[in-house]
């Protein structure tokens, strides 16, 4: 499986991509990543970039997985910036998803209309996304803030990063049953996370993966 990531600092803090392609290995899949991201940019700015362009266009990618910004979230911005870049996807022949991220610690009431955003466009165009900032929602209610967040309030930490990236390989594998990680090269048990929290962040991720995308 070839992958594309394309996004910002919510993209690469943490090497995400790469633990998602852990994440793949583990269940048995060979894995290829690529990482096009650029700190604090949104969808419009990857629009018009020849180095976004060009591998959507040329490199056989099997998944395209795009994240807009989350500070700043425009919904009217979001919405041209994912049209463009996945009318790119669909002459490439490149299935697309979108990644959401999380709205910033002290200002979570901004997560219902970025779901909302997400989840009308992929209603309305045909695609699936992978609910991160939902999953974040459901982990707060029994973990605190700081084992997600960074100081910044902002960007994920290592847990934080783990958890986005569950929830795209359960996007991008469209699996419907959570995996049960014991006896698995799970990346999160293997960055020394707790079992049991690795496996109610599996179970999170799959669930709102299918709330979400059916």
């Amino acid at each position: 499986m070839k992958l594309l990531f394309i996004g910002n600092s919510h993209t690469y803090y943490n090497s995400m991509p790469e633990t998602v392609m852990r994440l793949l290995e583990a269940s048995g899949q060979k894995v290829h990543v690529t990482m096009l991201t650029e700190g604090g940019k949104g969808l419009g700015h990857h629009v018009v970039s020849p180095a976004v362009a060009f591998n959507i266009r040329c490199g056989k990618y099997d998944a395209i997985i795009v994240q807009d910004k989350a500070t700043g979230f425009d919904p009217v911005a979001f919405r041209d910036g994912a049209k463009a870049l996945k009318e790119m996807a669909d002459k490439a022949g490149t299935p697309f998803y979108l990644y959401m991220p999380w709205a910033a610690r002290d200002n979570r009431a901004a997560q219902r209309p970025m779901t909302e955003a997400y989840h009308q466009f992929c209603r309305n165009n045909g695609c699936l996304f992978a609910p991160a900032g939902e999953v974040f929602s459901r982990l707060l209610l029994t973990e605190a803030p700081d084992t997600l967040y960074r100081e910044d309030g902002n960007h994920a930490t290592p847990l934080g990063s783990y958890a986005a990236a569950v929830t795209v390989f359960y996007t991008v594998t469209g699996r419907k049953r959570i995996l049960h990680i014991e006896g698995l090269q799970d990346p999160g048990i293997e960055q020394g996370f707790a079992p049991e929290l690795c496996q109610r962040i599996h179970t999170e991720a799959c669930r709102m993966t299918r709330l979400y995308n059916g």
